[in-house]
């Protein structure tokens, strides 16, 4: 009889885990699903930037560079006409 109870007691307690759970699993997967579509509004650039471990700032600086570098090259083409 006793063990009954225990068991039903264990019973009980592991339903409410389980649902709690899923509460937590559907809330992530509904933050999930916003921040999916946070992302895909996001401008081309930023989402560029997510993807490289650099931050904005950075990112800049390298691209100023690469232009500069561009722009030199093309400089010392045109000279050399």
């Amino acid at each position: 009889m006793e063990a009954e109870k225990e068991d039903v007691k264990d019973r009980s307690e592991t339903d409410r885990e389980l649902s709690e759970l899923e509460q937590e699993n559907e809330r992530l997967r509904k933050e999930n699903e916003l921040l999916k579509e946070y992302k895909a509004s996001l401008p081309l650039k930023e989402r560029i930037y997510d993807r490289i471990p650099l931050s904005v700032k950075q990112m800049d600086w390298i691209i100023l560079a690469l232009l500069g570098l561009l722009a030199g090259v093309v400089g010392l083409g045109l000279l050399d006409r």
